[in-house]
């Protein structure tokens, strides 16, 4: 029988498990760009404070089917911090299990426990899966914002200016 899959708040023994998450969802997302290490989660994750957090899906014998890393935008208008979801993901081979809903009902069971109003992410404008999803849950993309990026060659333009 297959073990039951527990959604909880990371550890640090979960250290190996995030980081092979976090490298597949970068690759998911299209992105060749992975320099995260062990060392880098623990420091980051497990310091004084602490630069972002995640509630996991473990499966037991150390190994996590899914997470939702989340960071926290210290200051905001309202002199309330926003929590940012990150990433939402869950290995391939789980998917359809409601895996991805009960790592968000962990998030926002950690969102009202530590008194946030709500919390936002970013979705790839291509990915019509997760859209779907996200919509099913009762969330709605934030029409009001755009999100723009400089890369760092236009940095340097700018900063010699």
């Amino acid at each position: 029988m297959e073990n039951e899959i527990i959604i909880r708040e990371m550890k640090k023994q979960d250290i190996p498990e995030l980081l092979r998450l976090m490298e597949a969802i970068v690759l998911f997302e299209g992105d060749t760009d992975f320099s995260l290490s062990e060392s880098d989660l623990l420091s980051r994750g497990f310091g004084k404070n602490p630069q972002f957090g995640a509630i996991v899906a473990d499966a037991g014998n150390n190994k996590l089917v899914g997470i939702a890393v989340h960071y926290i935008i210290p200051f905001m208008h309202n002199l309330k911090p926003s929590l940012m979801l990150k990433w939402l993901y869950v290995d391939a081979n789980q998917r359809g299990k409601n895996i991805g809903k009960r790592l968000l009902k962990g998030l926002a069971q950690y969102a009202l426990n530590n008194g946030y109003k709500k919390f936002n992410w970013f979705v790839l404008g291509n990915n019509v899966d997760a859209q779907k999803f996200y919509s099913s849950i009762g969330a709605k993309p934030d029409d009001k914002w755009i999100r723009w990026t400089i890369t760092p060659e236009k940095m340097a333009v700018l900063a010699d200016q």
